[in-house]
């Protein structure tokens, strides 16, 4: 009996230390979850009288996977980048802060946001850390259901 009593005490235990090593999202990375597919692509400086937006030839994916932080590029089927990711406020170039993904293999970042109708994940184009990018593009995203 106490040797039943001592395996069910032990299996508790490790069922308990399981539960709490379990890793957390946060709800800004549960929502980039999931598979993204290039829609369009916006100027960052577009030319006078020129288009402000482009309709990409290529198919373009993004697939984040944040329970593991890690986030891979597709473009026509083949796998281009890869990278683990997070999440930070990176200055703006001025006072204030944004929220960016910070790509951790390249050390690079890009401001990201959500619009809300459609819904696009939003994200501007890659920059080193610690450099202020301007005029850049920006990539927006649809989900892929």
């Amino acid at each position: 009996m106490k040797m039943i009593l001592l395996t069910l005490f032990i299996t508790f235990l490790m069922a308990n230390c399981q539960l709490e090593n379990s890793q957390e999202v946060s709800p800004e990375m549960a929502k980039l979850e999931g598979k993204w597919r290039l829609s369009k692509i916006g100027y960052g400086f577009p030319p006078p009288n020129g288009p402000t937006e482009y309709i990409p030839t290529y198919q373009e994916i993004l697939e984040f996977n944040t329970l593991k932080g890690t986030f891979t590029r597709t473009k026509d089927g083949k796998v281009i980048e890869t990278s683990n990711i997070k999440i930070s406020n990176l200055s703006d170039g001025g006072i204030s802060k944004k929220e960016a993904l910070i790509f951790e293999k390249d050390n690079t970042y890009s401001f990201y946001s959500f619009t809300e109708n459609p819904v696009y994940l939003v994200l501007y184009q890659p920059t080193p850390i610690g450099a202020v990018l301007a005029d850049g593009n920006s990539y927006f995203y649809e989900k892929v259901k």
